[in-house]
């Protein structure tokens, strides 16, 4: 057991020791001309890097300041950076500064990295708690993606299936593992599903420069919430860009109903909630209702976010700092799913969540005379 705590240990205080990574990747000479991406976070920025297959091989150079969750993709095919990030042969890992060989034979969600104590820390984890996240989502959309209509709704529970039985799991590696960076990452999938004050209980176990990384920092964000972001209490004011770039402010509407919409433009269920919230916007706006759209699109999507508030036809304000889920805003106020909201009134309090459905327009009307 010891053996094991100290192997995760090592991320979270040999992230420092160089100041850069290196990754030096092997492939069939078949796949000379074939495109690899690698897309990371750096000092708060999404970085997007590729190179070519040449003569075999391919590498990636590059710096972090901590621990980046990374995916690497390969496009067997060169159809393009957008499809391959989200369809193609994907390996999700996390990039430190440190050596990577990676040996691609067939694929990379197969090959055969080597070098990096970070990684075999991550893959001692990952055997830990039976796979991982992203690799219950990937094995569901392949099965989902093959099977008829009827048949969703029980591949749907065999893999909620398979979450809870990680997520206990993920329960015992923090319980084992205080000091390790991966019990922060188990912790904040623990947190989708837990009662926040389970998940206050265990983050207040975990080691000082645990709780002190970015994710530990992100999760004592959402503890926070939880105690401040509650129908009865002030709205905390945030300031982002719209569209335009233009700084716009919650408190900008004091005076109003404000609808405070966290959303994305690659989130079905949201989009499917648009033309509820566009009639109910369109029968109370002039009795003083706003809408305050918060976006958890990121760079990468910002075109794509543009594309939905047209499409859909949303008329109402728009802001994000396209971050993804780091949305200040999102963090701020403790937000791990979409769609979801905060009617706030024109004093500045909350006083409703979570207003959807077919009835949104009356069940607002009972807010706004």
């Amino acid at each position: 057991m010891h053996k094991f705590i100290f192997t995760l240990l090592l991320p979270v205080i040999g992230v420092a020791q160089q100041k850069s990574f290196n990754i030096q990747g092997t492939a069939p000479t078949t796949k000379n001309g074939c495109k690899v991406y690698l897309n990371y976070q750096a000092d708060g920025k999404l970085i997007l890097d590729s190179t070519v297959v040449k003569n075999g091989a391919f590498s990636f150079k590059g710096g972090v300041g901590e621990l980046s969750y990374a995916r690497m993709v390969f496009d067997h095919e060169n159809k393009g950076s957008y499809w391959v990030l989200n369809m193609g042969d994907r390996f999700y890992f996390y990039l430190a500064n440190e050596n990577y060989k990676v040996a691609v034979k067939d694929s990379l969600k197969k090959a055969v990295i080597t070098g990096s104590p970070t990684q075999k820390a991550y893959a001692a984890y990952l055997s830990k708690i039976g796979g991982g996240f992203m690799n219950i989502i990937d094995s569901a959309n392949q099965e989902m993606s093959a099977a008829d209509t009827a048949a969703i709704p029980a591949i749907r529970k065999k893999y909620d299936s398979k979450f809870a039985a990680m997520r206990e799991k993920e329960r015992k590696f923090i319980n084992e593992n205080p000091n390790s960076y991966f019990s922060i990452i188990a912790l904040t999938d623990v947190a989708n599903r837990a009662p926040m004050s389970e998940v206050e209980s265990l983050f207040n176990s975990l080691g000082e420069k645990v709780r002190n990384t970015t994710p530990g920092k992100e999760m004592k964000s959402r503890i926070v919430a939880t105690h401040t972001i509650q129908v009865g209490l002030a709205a905390p004011d945030f300031e982002q860009p719209d569209v335009n770039g233009k700084a716009v402010k919650l408190s900008d509407f004091r005076g109003k109903y404000v609808l405070v919409d966290f959303w994305a433009s690659w989130c079905h269920p949201c989009r499917e909630e648009n033309p509820n919230l566009k009639k109910a916007y369109g029968a109370l706006k002039d009795k003083g209702l706003e809408v305050l759209a918060v976006s958890l699109d990121d760079k990468q999507t910002r075109n794509a976010w543009i594309k939905a508030i047209e499409t859909d036809g949303l008329p109402w304000v728009h802001v994000s700092d396209l971050k993804g889920w780091q949305n200040q805003v999102a963090v701020l106020y403790g937000i791990r799913a979409v769609p979801q909201n905060y009617l706030v009134d024109p004093e500045g309090k909350i006083v409703a969540q979570n207003l959807r459905g077919p009835e949104l327009t009356s069940r607002l009307a009972a807010y706004i005379h």
